[in-house]
């Protein structure tokens, strides 16, 4: 518990908002869907899956992030490998997605990871799966100092071009059109 609130004190002195971000790109993401207070419709079947996995480390708020994401950018091609069902439940919501829980040969939009489930082949695999409009996202980069130095590996990958840090999750793109940049931005 030190470790991670240490790490959140790190993360509060490096971490921006909006105003801190000067790429069109992630600007846009940060205030039309990071920032979205707008209630939605879906929040209080979100809130009762969120309940219903009450082990569950992603929060209420968190989980309203990556639903927001889905509608942003219209996902449809959608990898989820996590332990636990939510993410898969959230995603169901939208019934117009391709959602896999294994990786396949196919090419994914979104990709969503638990940081419980690396090996050290599956970066490499995951990365394969993705274009240049993709969004990877890993929980918990914060966590332990082993999820540290992946998260720091994924972010030097040569494919990897945008990365943001919103101490749960990093989230990684692969926009060719765009400088390697990181962002620390808080939620």
């Amino acid at each position: 518990m030190l470790f991670k609130t240490k790490e959140y004190l790190k993360f509060l002195i490096r971490s921006t908002n909006q105003h801190g971000v000067h790429s069109p790109f992630v600007y846009s993401l940060v205030t039309k869907c990071f920032y979205d207070r707008k209630n939605k419709t879906s929040y209080p079947i979100i809130k009762s899956i969120s309940k219903d996995q009450n082990l569950s480390n992603i929060s209420f708020k968190n989980l309203k992030l990556i639903h927001r994401l889905l509608y942003y950018f219209d996902y449809q091609k959608i990898l989820i490998l996590e332990t636990s069902t939510l993410i898969s439940q959230l995603v169901l919501l939208n019934d117009q997605v391709t959602l896999s829980k294994k990786i396949t040969d196919d090419v994914y939009d979104f990709i969503y990871f638990d940081f419980k489930n690396y090996k050290d082949s599956i970066l490499e695999s995951l990365l394969s799966r993705t274009h240049n409009n993709s969004l990877l996202i890993f929980n918990q980069i914060h966590q332990t100092e082993k999820n540290i130095e992946i998260w720091n590996l994924i972010k030097r990958h040569p494919k990897v071009r945008v990365t943001i840090d919103t101490f749960d999750f990093g989230f990684v793109f692969f926009r060719k059109e765009q400088a390697k940049e990181h962002f620390v931005i808080r939620p």
